[in-house]
């Protein structure tokens, strides 16, 4: 139990420094202050992925269908409907940022969704289910580039994940019954 809650207290220093280094470097002001706004975690086990902080909508060429729409406590998230070559369909929205276990596999540029980048699979740094595709630029997807860099994204297979306030909303409180003293 107090390992549980010493990794996650790392993954939120971790996200904490993630997000005011990304503040810092698209405006070019320190933020005083940074609000974490919801854990994405891992359908399966229940390790964090991602936050909702980090959702970026980077459209696909080769979409089947896309909507904007409420998801993860966000508005006007682009949810995406990709199809592989074997005709599997999925779901995806794009993050900046997620924990992917690290894959020692080469990046493949055929079959990309998105043209000039290729990709690698995100699977559970915990339980190693499939969570999505990391995304790094064509030019930078080296043999020693495990993971992307800030050029990269990652797309995340919607159903394979859930929220952390979402699961909160699912546990049961204890209900007291007052007892019949008659």
């Amino acid at each position: 139990m107090l390992i549980a809650v010493v990794d996650k207290l790392i993954v939120i220093l971790f996200l904490f420094l993630t997000l005011n280094t990304l503040f810092v470097s698209s405006t070019g002001e320190s933020s005083e202050e940074t609000i974490l706004e919801d854990f994405v975690i891992c359908r399966q086990c229940g390790t964090d992925v991602s936050l909702s902080n980090f959702l970026i909508n980077k459209p696909a060429a080769s979409t089947l269908d896309s909507n904007n729409i409420t998801l993860f406590n966000k508005t006007s998230v682009l949810v995406q409907q990709l199809e592989n070559p074997a005709g599997v369909r999925f779901q995806i929205v794009t993050v900046n940022i997620a924990f992917c276990a690290k894959i020692y596999t080469q990046w493949r540029d055929s079959y990309s969704w998105f043209p000039g980048y290729a990709w690698k699979l995100c699977l559970c740094p915990k339980c190693s289910t499939h969570i999505g595709w990391m995304f790094e630029p064509v030019a930078t997807a080296t043999d020693t580039q495990i993971l992307p860099t800030e050029k990269g994204f990652y797309g995340i297979i919607v159903s394979n994940v859930l929220t952390e306030s979402f699961v909160n909303s699912l546990l049961m409180t204890e209900h007291h019954h007052s007892k019949d003293t008659s």
